[in-house]
């Protein structure tokens, strides 16, 4: 698989190539064996080969760029014009860009990791505090994968974090979405 996808045209063929990967894997057929197989994806998706969405429009892009007051990244932009979220990546289904939106406003794990008795993961808090949660953990697995706001570049991309608080580590750091996707992509491979 390409590694970085950067515009709609390879992230598409990237995302047919992982759709592949995932639909032949030793992975599925466990999951098919399991009867887990209908939690991994829909009856559409394996009819289809495709594990993703149709295209966000630029409008819905726009749209959630102005309600979080930010300009998306390029790659994850990008991604979201080819696939509006994605389904059974690793352990986590990416979000439609309609439910993207702060980490704090989606979840209360920042109010109750910085309560005094908690003593949990102090020093990514303030950073979380600016992130975007772009992941919906697939069946409570407790994964997320967050988009540090303050972390732009020059090329307008942001930092990435892939995060499982419940195995006692900090976050794994990603140089951006496109890198960390590839990261999680390779997994199935």
């Amino acid at each position: 698989m390409e590694p970085s996808p950067l515009t709609v045209a390879k992230w598409r063929r990237f995302l047919s190539d992982y759709s592949s990967t995932f639909l032949n894997s030793g992975l599925l057929r466990e999951a098919e064996s399991d009867g887990r197989a209908q939690f991994l994806l829909s009856e559409a998706q394996l009819e289809a080969g495709w594990l993703g969405y149709g295209p966000a429009s630029e409008e819905a892009v726009l749209a959630a760029e102005r309600r979080l007051g930010v300009r998306l990244p390029p790659m994850y932009r990008n991604f979201l014009l080819t696939s509006n979220g994605w389904n059974s990546i690793g352990l986590l289904d990416l979000l439609k860009v309609d439910e993207i939106g702060w980490f704090p406003d989606l979840t209360d794990l920042l109010d109750y990791w910085s309560s005094p008795d908690s003593g949990y993961f102090a020093e990514d808090l303030e950073k979380f505090e600016r992130c975007l949660l772009i992941s919906n953990d697939d069946g409570g697995s407790g994964g997320h994968w967050v988009l540090y706001a303050d972390s732009a570049g020059q090329d307008g991309e942001w930092t990435a974090y892939e995060w499982w608080p419940g195995d006692g580590t900090g976050p794994e750091r990603h140089d951006n979405f496109a890198a960390m996707l590839t990261s999680a992509a390779e997994v199935i491979s």
